[in-house]
C-alpha cells in the first residue's frame, strides 16, 4: 500500500512538470514500503542519489519554465527549493548509523514537501505556466 496515492489535487496543469512529481511520489513510496518491511537500509542510497539528481534536474526545469514565461514568484520558489536541498542536507549530516531512523525521517520530510510545497506552492506557477504556454510546455 502507497503513503501517497497520485490524486488531482497534486497537478500543477504542467504534464512534463506533474510526471516529474510522480516520480518523485514513487521514490516516497519505495521509502516507505522499505521502511515497513524494515529494509530501509537496501534503498537509501538509491533514494538520496535520486533526490541528489531530482533537485538538481527538476528544480532546474521547474526554474527555466518559470524563467522564460516571467512567472513573478520565481525568486521565492527557488527559495523554497533551496530549503529543501538544505533540509535534505542536514539530514544526511546529522544521521546517526542507523539507517532506519534516516530513512524515517526523510520520508517525513518528504511527504511533507509534496502535501504542502507541491499542492500549496507549485499550483501557483501551474496556473500561471497554463496560461501562458498551456499544459504542454517542455
Amino acid at each position: 500500500m502507497a503513503v501517497i496515492a497520485w490524486k488531482t489535487v497534486y497537478e500543477t496543469g504542467i504534464v512534463a512538470l506533474d510526471n516529474e512529481h510522480r516520480q518523485l511520489i514513487d521514490q516516497i513510496n519505495r521509502l516507505y514500503e522499505a521502511l515497513r518491511d524494515k529494509r530501509s537500509d537496501e534503498v537509501l542510497t538509491d533514494i538520496l542519489a535520486m533526490l541528489q539528481n531530482y533537485t538538481v534536474d527538476h528544480f532546474a526545469h521547474e526554474e527555466k519554465l518559470m524563467a522564460a514565461y516571467g512567472f513573478s514568484g520565481l525568486e521565492d520558489h527557488r527559495r523554497h527549493h533551496g530549503e529543501l536541498i538544505v533540509a535534505i542536507e542536514e539530514l544526511k549530516k546529522n544521521a546517526s548509523a542507523d539507517t532506519g531512523s534516516l530513512a524515517a525521517a526523510l520520508l517525513k520530510l518528504l511527504r511533507t514537501w509534496v502535501l504542502e510545497h507541491i499542492v500549496e506552492v507549485d499550483k501557483r506557477y501551474g496556473v500561471f505556466l497554463e496560461s501562458r504556454a498551456g499544459r504542454f510546455v517542455t
